[in-house]
């Protein structure tokens, strides 16, 4: 807000705060996509998508829209014993493993540092194996994570299993706590939470949801068609009645606020279950203050907004990609 004078006769409008300013002061709750973490920090989207599509021995004659369906496809094609949906979760996660060590032998790593990891692979969770590797690699003082983390947000949420995002708040000289969606009852009753009584999240001490799963925790991925059906009944069941929500209360709370939503389509599985399960059940629209989605600049993004978003969410599009997002309203707020 400006600094006024004594003598200023300007009066100071208190009946709501301009995004902008809930952006500088914390008030606003980015969320964060899993593609998005790919674009960044794991060499693009697109080809993760397509090297494990060659991993999963997908169909060259068809088209995978996204990773569920290649998930889909590595479930159910013929073997001589069926893949378990832990199996599965292992597989996939194994898979960017070695994705990385790819990545950064094609980068040019040293053969020692790359000996070295590899030995440690089986013992460490994905994002602890990228961290041996030397990721995530951030690109500068205009990196999308670390701009987002040098703003004041007391909660960051993120569809990504991995600690990506931690990784670039602790370079701001923060400490994170790491939470992850306990979505099922063995989770709840598995995985400890570092969510106590004493704890309020803040811009020192901020609070990383991760709402699909984390990677150390390998039944928590919401990875298949089914895993996200039951997430989103599961978390629909138990809203209102904390001894039966799989969802803390003050993570229901940051979906009631201003809502910053980047790196999703509206198509994808994340997006639809998000929407639907979380933000549009938290809360009425008219009740937030101004709500910003960040999307690709397509036609087929245009429609479907169209069609669908602009009638119930209520956000406001940036028509862009992230890096052009964060460079133009995260690096000026």
């Amino acid at each position: 807000m400006p600094l006024i004078e004594d003598d200023d006769p300007s009066i100071l409008d208190a009946g709501r705060l301009t995004f902008r300013e809930r952006l500088r002061t914390g008030r606003a709750v980015p969320v964060v996509s899993s593609r998005a973490i790919y674009e960044r920090m794991l060499g693009g989207y697109e080809p993760f998508l397509a090297g494990y599509a060659r991993y999963v021995k997908f169909p060259l004659a068809q088209t995978a829209d996204s990773l569920v369906d290649l998930v889909k496809h590595h479930k159910h094609r013929p073997r001589e014993k069926p893949l378990t949906d832990q199996a599965l979760k292992f597989d996939y996660l194994n898979f960017v493993k070695n994705h990385l060590y790819r990545l950064a032998r094609a980068e040019g790593l040293d053969s020692d540092t790359l000996a070295e990891a590899a030995a440690e692979m089986d013992q460490v969770s994905a994002s602890e194996f990228a961290n041996r590797l030397g990721y995530p690699r951030f690109t500068g003082p205009d990196d999308p994570l670390l701009l987002l983390a040098n703003l004041p947000f007391k909660t960051i949420l993120t569809t990504s299993p991995f600690t990506f995002i931690e990784d670039a708040l602790r370079r701001a000289g923060k400490a994170p706590r790491t939470e992850v969606c306990r979505w099922t009852k063995d989770l709840k009753d598995t995985i400890p939470t570092a969510i106590d009584d004493r704890y309020q999240p803040s811009a020192a001490e901020p609070l990383v949801y991760h709402l699909l799963g984390l990677d150390r925790y390998v039944d928590s991925l919401v990875l298949t068609e089914d895993d996200y059906l039951d997430y989103l009944g599961n978390l629909c069941e138990g809203q209102g009645d904390q001894s039966k929500d799989y969802v803390p209360a003050l993570v229901r709370r940051a979906f009631s606020d201003d809502l910053i939503v980047l790196g999703f389509h509206l198509d994808s599985w994340a997006f639809r279950v998000l929407y639907a399960g979380l933000i549009k059940r938290s809360g009425k629209a008219e009740d937030r203050g101004v709500c910003t989605i960040q999307l690709p600049d397509s036609s087929e993004q245009r429609s479907f907004l169209e069609d669908y978003m602009a009638r119930e969410a209520k956000f406001q599009v940036f028509w862009g990609s992230l890096t052009e997002y964060a460079q133009q309203e995260l690096r000026s707020s």
